[in-house]
């Protein structure tokens, strides 16, 4: 038997192909291709550079939504399978407020992981993967300290909560039998960072995000066999270490790199714990890198023009490939704009993911089925930001 499918959903869901990690988190750093970390000089800052606050001189507010339409087909020895075609949302808000000339304090409410994945129970991967939906939602409290002109430090902590609901074929003394898993816990972490300008054409950023560990309980089912019982499972989301260069070459131009490390190593074996025995579901991912690239243009009447690439390293090993996570080596384009008033800003991205992935040596489960195939994702994003200053 292949492992649970542990897939999620941040508050209202998407896939992105970096396992269950959701980086883009503002409309203006997105269409930059996500590389922002350097820049960081907006309330969402908060997630992508704390320490980047201390360019804000105004109480402001930020918020946000995130939508993507995923096209997931899968290509096996039984013929082509498509995923459930749908949008989904994932909202954002931050906030700033400076207390003095070198201290701002931030909060924030996001959702860095989850994805959401609808595959047929007729697929002949089914007993691997059909539905899956696991909700995090994290809510961030940081503060940004001025150490001088050209040095910032920020940190943080951050509460999360996810919850788990996940069904797949298990037909244990029935054709039509599900394996259904419900549970959910609660989690602290932490973030650190700093910013560094050392000339305003140079500006360097760090940030460094702690691993969540998770105990989700709840209860789980085999159908038609085993009704509801008590259940546990643990679930890692990973640490991650995100550097930023920025450039600008001339006045109203910026460059800007990013390279960013996400530690999935840490998602070993897991155990799904059940009175009527416990499953161990192996995920033995990698840790990955995520390369992203940005160029802003601003005109100097409000109107900002953004274009970005990101190239997102798959984190799944073909021997544990599971199509609840579709991973593989996934490329983004982007591009956006951005209109600027007093007190007003505004901000639109627009995002194209694809990847086309071959697994081969996926091992039979004990119901004989692998998830070997071609996998072809084909994903449409929009992502709109308004900030208040006051």
């Amino acid at each position: 038997m292949r492992r649970l499918l542990l897939t999620g959903l941040s508050l209202t869901g998407s896939v992105l192909g970096n396992g269950f990690y959701i980086p883009v988190q503002d409309a203006a750093a997105t269409a930059k291709g996500n590389a922002w970390v350097a820049t960081a000089d907006n309330p969402a800052a908060v997630y992508y550079n704390a320490a980047g606050l201390t360019q804000i001189e105004d109480p402001s507010v930020r918020i946000g939504i995130y939508s993507i339409h995923l096209g997931l087909e899968a290509f096996t020895a039984a013929g082509k399978t498509e995923a459930d075609k749908a949008w989904q949302f994932v909202p954002q808000i931050y906030g700033a407020m400076p207390l003095g000339e070198r201290f701002v304090l931030g909060a924030g409410l996001n959702s860095p992981f989850g994805l959401s994945t609808d595959w047929p129970v007729s697929s002949s991967f089914a007993t691997n993967a059909t539905t899956t939906e696991l909700v995090v939602a994290t809510g961030w409290l940081v503060g940004a300290y001025k150490i001088n002109e050209c040095l910032s430090i920020g940190g943080g902590l951050s509460y999360s909560q996810a919850d788990l609901s996940s069904r797949r074929a298990f037909p244990l003394g029935a054709p039509n039998g599900f394996l259904d898993f419900e549970g959910k816990d609660e989690a602290l972490s932490y973030t650190l960072s700093l910013r560094w300008e050392p000339t305003p054409e140079h500006a360097f950023g760090l940030v460094y995000r702690g691993q969540n560990d998770y105990d989700l309980k709840g209860r789980s089912s085999i159908t038609p066999a085993v009704p509801f019982q008590p259940a546990s499972l643990d679930l890692v989301t990973p640490e991650t270490v995100a550097f930023g260069y920025a450039w600008r070459p001339c006045e109203g131009w910026s460059i800007e790199a990013n390279v960013e490390w996400v530690n999935w190593e840490e998602l070993n074996t897991l155990l799904l714990n059940q009175p009527s025995g416990a499953l161990p579901f192996p995920f033995e991912w990698d840790a990955n890198f995520i390369y992203s690239l940005g160029v802003s243009r601003d005109f100097g009447n409000g109107w900002v023009l953004n274009a970005g690439y990101e190239f997102i390293e798959n984190s799944q090993p073909d021997l544990n490939f599971n199509p609840a996570v579709a991973d593989a080596d996934r490329h983004w384009l982007a591009c956006g704009v951005e209109r600027h008033w007093e007190s007003v800003s505004l901000a639109l991205a627009y995002q194209y993911a694809f990847s086309d992935r071959t697994v081969t040596g996926n091992p039979a489960n004990p119901f004989g089925q692998t998830s070997n195939g071609k996998y072809k994702s084909r994903f449409h994003g929009l992502m709109f930001s308004s900030e208040w200053r006051f």
